[in-house]
């Protein structure tokens, strides 16, 4: 389950402002995002999208030469 929690660093800690309800010493895998490069409160910034997207494996599929379907001959160029 993927959640955002807001949470502020102290002192080499990270200390969620709500509490999380995991089990003690549940590792969990953090990415942050300074609350100064978000978009809003409830958006990501593209980058901070593009990012996760490169990151997770939700997209691992896409690395297979059999979802490649398309060719040059496809489409017309963008110019």
């Amino acid at each position: 389950m993927i959640r955002t929690v807001d949470a502020i660093y102290e002192n080499g800690l990270f200390r969620p402002l709500e509490d999380v309800d995991l089990p003690n010493q549940e590792k969990v895998r953090l990415l942050f995002l300074p609350e100064s490069e978000a978009a809003s409160d409830d958006d990501l910034s593209a980058w901070a999208i593009a990012l996760l997207a490169e990151r997770s494996p939700s997209f691992a599929f896409l690395a297979d030469p059999r979802e490649d379907i398309y060719t040059l001959e496809d489409g017309e160029p963008v110019e």
